[in-house]
């Protein structure tokens, strides 16, 4: 079998969905009427093992690219990105890392430059998850990192 694209995305959406579901289960899956805190994971981790599977169906079924030399500076480069946003979350807070993630994981691309909308499109995007993930959904994410409450930020 020659390693294309769909063969490299069904295996990773494959393994990536199995190793959810078998972290989910550990979870209670309650009912239908009266779901537990696992039965949304394996809903999800099932159904993206489910799409790899028929993703791999597919590479045997239809032809696709073959996979040919990767560019690994953008791999890293994004790869580092999600790393450092990891850990900076709780030094810096929600909004300042996404920020810091979003012009880093940018930075990718051929294309990239730092100007105004680059700039205005990360703070909008770092706002927007600020107040989408702290404020409505209520998840315990410090919208203030404590670098920042160090410094004497409220």
């Amino acid at each position: 079998m020659k390693v294309t694209q769909d063969v490299v995305q069904g295996g990773l959406f494959a393994a990536i969905g199995l190793v959810a579901l078998l972290m989910a289960l550990q979870y209670p899956l309650g009912t239908p009427g009266r779901m537990g805190p696992g039965f949304f994971p394996v809903a999800i981790s099932a159904l993206l093992t489910l799409t790899g599977i028929a993703i791999l169906a597919r590479s045997r079924l239809g032809r696709s690219e073959v996979i040919r030399m990767a560019r690994w500076l953008p791999i890293a480069t994004v790869t580092v990105a999600i790393v450092v946003f990891g850990f900076l979350l709780d030094r810096l807070g929600l909004p300042l890392a996404v920020l810091l993630l979003c012009v880093w994981a940018g930075t990718a691309s051929i294309s990239f430059e730092l100007n105004w909308k680059a700039i205005v499109g990360a703070v909008s995007f770092a706002l927007v998850c600020g107040v989408l993930f702290v404020t409505l959904l209520g998840l315990p994410i410090p919208l203030v990192g404590s670098w920042l409450q160090a410094l004497g930020a409220p």
